[in-house]
């Protein structure tokens, strides 16, 4: 079949009755298969070379192109009440003309168009549509489709279908490699399968041009009324909204290259350009902080975390807020001397305020930063540390008594926040040792396992140096217990002189004990065989070792049997106090200061410890297990007067305690203290300078290390304390002169 008879055959009985039914949408029933003679006629034709393929091909364009300039004839005369309406009807007409001829012409796909031009049937129809028809009505369909989307964005939602219409077109025209396809009486442009490469020149053009600019003068607007109009909670609200339908449109009418460059001019428009009208406004940021609307501020950080260098006005805002919470805390100077009162408000303080930043700001690493950072300044005074370090004291003493494992855990967790927010870290750990020592030494400890249980936290927070001593406080204990066993093995049973004996052997460099308990008391004969005995059992174990017995700490259970009354009062005294029993038994009536003399002791510690023979709660009303001929009140007591042993002593209870009661510090007694302490810490951290700067000295033989290199790495590794860099000098003079290291023209060298 030559190309005349075949153009004859093919709109006989396929091309006239397409046009038709384009023009009057009726399709003449008897052509429905007619498709197959006009498809069997350009097989035919095309089979005889490339010149018939050739003409086949040309006259598909011609059909195809005739039609597209007769649409465009008719558009331009149409009312064009609704453009887009008519661009798309036509537009619809043209794909399915295209969408037949393609079905008649495929074979020519595969002899002739994509081996001899490198093109495609749907290729040159796309083109031809798109120069002979869109290219005219471009400009007026981009102005036309961005008025809307603009009232899409108003919220005119009816528009929406219309819209995604035009922008698959859009779509379509971008595709290098395009099939066409027929779904549900419906026709598709989509990209062939093998060859998924697509242009953008259309979007491309249509976004720069139009687009992006009436994206800016939109939100620009709807930003700048919103915000005079509503109150911050609603404005954020309101934009949240927007954006969601926004990410919406995006996803339904915009290619996914332009969803940043959009988002970007909303968030500028929408945030950036109100973010601290929003936040100084009444309705802003410090109200919803004040009153705690935590839904308001979970909405405005997730506004504001869209356009992120606005989170650095809240993280601001956020730390401003802590810290005046914080100092209002501390300006209650009765409350901060009371740890038992002081800690549980920062607790709770800090408990709301990580609640805070996990409800609204999705626990996001800078506003913990900020957080931690807000507490660490309003807590960088020594007083924090010492005050936290008195209520665990307090917890480890008393306060965990009937509670269950979850309710310690839970509290000592809650200790552990505190603690981390630290800066005086020296001073907690410098005051928690002396007062776990104490505690230990005093048997006042509820539980050892809590007691692991707080160090291991400590320990994981700031390693194992930190905790080395306190470890070692406790591996004392566990090697005093086998000791114990040890001891009752012997033979004596451990009662040497029937006095049971319990020793607690303490490393020196671990334990803080005031150096007043290791005084000497000259002690009757009984006893001091006793200790000898211990001492001659301890050392055959550890023969290198050496004992020095600390006296003051010392509790002793004294039965009485010279009373009256028959009955067996026992209680639980010091060493001072059962001396002067033991004396008074051999005299009616002796005077303090003789009892001083003959304990060989100092004065004071006699006059403090007998109070506790005078006077206890549970005692009758001025009879004691002692009483002064003078009847002299317990704070006049002197060294001259004269004191006896009360045989008519009667009590409330069989078993008492006759320590002294603890009397509240002077003034002056505080200020010396707290010299001492400081005097302890200044030379900690000398010597913890010292060792870092002996440290990075070691690890660089062989290298230059400058003046400032030196004072700067040193700071940064130590973190029990901010090392100033005066300080850092001196000790730097001190290794100088102890011949560790050397200066050498402007750097150091470890010579040692």
């Amino acid at each position: 079949m030559d190309f005349p008879s075949a153009r004859e055959e093919i709109e006989k009985e396929m091309v006239i009755s397409i046009l038709q039914y384009l023009k009057d949408g009726v399709f003449p029933k008897d052509k429905s298969k007619s498709y197959m003679n006009a498809y069997f006629a350009v097989n035919t034709c095309a089979d005889k070379g490339d010149q018939q393929s050739s003409q086949l091909y040309q006259y598909h364009n011609n059909i195809i192109g005739s039609y597209i300039n007769e649409c465009y004839d008719q558009f331009e005369m149409d009312n064009n009440n609704d453009f887009i309406d008519s661009f798309i009807h036509y537009t619809d007409h043209i794909n399915i003309l295209i969408y037949w001829m393609n079905i008649i012409f495929c074979y020519l796909d595969r002899i002739y168009t994509i081996a001899i031009i490198d093109s495609s049937l749907a290729k040159s129809a796309l083109n031809l549509y798109k120069v002979n028809f869109f290219d005219h009505f471009k400009e007026k369909i981009f102005i036309k489709v961005n008025k809307l989307i603009e009232e899409d964005r108003k919220g005119n939602k009816e528009y929406r279908q219309k819209i995604k219409a035009v922008m698959n077109i859009f779509k379509c025209l971008d595709y290098e490699f395009p099939e066409i396809k027929r779904e549900n009486n419906k026709i598709f442009w989509i990209k062939k399968k093998d060859n998924v490469s697509i242009g953008t020149a259309i979007q491309d053009s249509w976004f720069n041009n139009y687009f992006e600019e009436d994206t800016k003068k939109f939100s620009k607007e709807k930003g700048n009324k919103d915000i005079r109009a509503m109150s911050s909670p609603e404005y954020i609200k309101s934009q949240l909204e927007y954006l969601d339908e926004e990410s919406e449109r995006k996803k339904e009418f915009i290619n996914s290259k332009f969803h940043e460059k959009i988002n970007n001019i909303n968030y500028e428009c929408l945030i950036g350009a109100h973010s601290k009208e929003i936040i100084e406004k009444e309705t802003g940021l410090q109200k919803m902080l004040n009153m705690k609307e935590y839904s308001h501020l979970a909405n405005l950080y997730k506004l504001f975390k869209l356009y992120p260098t606005s989170l650095e006005e809240i993280k601001e805002k956020l730390k401003n807020y802590i810290k005046d919470r914080g100092n209002s805390i501390s300006v209650d100077k009765e409350l901060t001397r009371d740890p038992l009162k002081f800690i549980p408000q920062l607790i709770s303080l800090k408990k709301e305020i990580d609640e805070l930043v996990e409800k609204c700001f999705e626990n996001y690493e800078e506003f913990q930063d900020a957080k931690n950072d807000a507490f660490s300044f309003f807590m960088e005074r020594e007083i924090y540390s010492k005050q936290l370090a008195n209520y665990a004291d307090y917890c480890l003493r008393s306060f965990f008594r009937g509670k269950s494992e979850q309710e310690i855990d839970n509290i000592l967790n809650d200790i552990i926040q505190l603690f981390k927010c630290l800066r005086s870290l020296i001073h907690f750990q410098n005051h928690y040792e002396v007062m776990m020592s104490d505690r230990l030494i005093k048997n006042q400890s509820l539980s050892e396992i809590n007691e692991k249980n707080f160090i291991n936290k400590l320990s994981r927070e700031k390693g194992p140096s930190f905790v080395s001593k306190m470890n070692e406080m406790l591996n004392d204990l566990n090697k005093n217990k086998n000791n114990r066993e040890k001891y009752k093995s012997s033979e004596n049973k451990g009662a040497p002189n029937g006095i049971i004996l319990d020793v607690k052997v303490l490393s020196q460099s671990a334990w803080e004990i005031n150096k007043k308990n290791f005084e000497k008391f000259k002690l009757p004969n009984f006893l001091s065989s006793c200790l000898e005995d211990y001492e001659q059992f301890y050392l055959k174990i550890h023969p290198t070792h050496k004992l020095m017995w600390c006296l003051g700490l010392s509790n002793i259970d004294i039965e009485y049997l010279y009373l009256k009354q028959k009955l067996k009062f026992i209680s639980i005294s010091t060493l001072p106090q059962l001396l002067c029993l033991l004396h008074l038994e051999k005299k009616e009536k002796l005077t303090l200061g003789t009892l001083a003399n003959l304990c060989e002791c100092s004065k004071d510690i006699i006059l403090k410890d007998i109070q506790g023979l005078f006077f206890n709660r549970n005692f009758k009303a001025n009879e004691g297990i002692i009483k002064c001929t003078s009847n002299s009140k317990l704070e006049e007591l002197k060294e001259t007067d004269e004191i006896f042993i009360n045989k008519d002593f009667s009590c409330s209870k069989l078993r008492i305690s006759t320590k002294p009661l603890v009397k509240k510090k002077t003034e002056s007694e505080i200020k010396t203290e707290e010299d001492i302490e400081a005097k302890i810490i200044k030379r900690k951290q000398e010597n913890i300078i010292q060792s870092t700067i002996t440290r990075i000295m070691k690890s660089r033989i062989g290298q230059k290390t400058t003046h400032v290199y030196l004072i700067e790495i040193t700071a940064q590794q130590i973190f029990l304390f901010k090392a100033q860099p005066k300080q850092i000098k001196e000790m730097i003079e001190k290794l100088i002169e102890k011949d560790i290291i050397k200066r050498k023209k402007d750097c150091y060298e470890y010579i040692a």
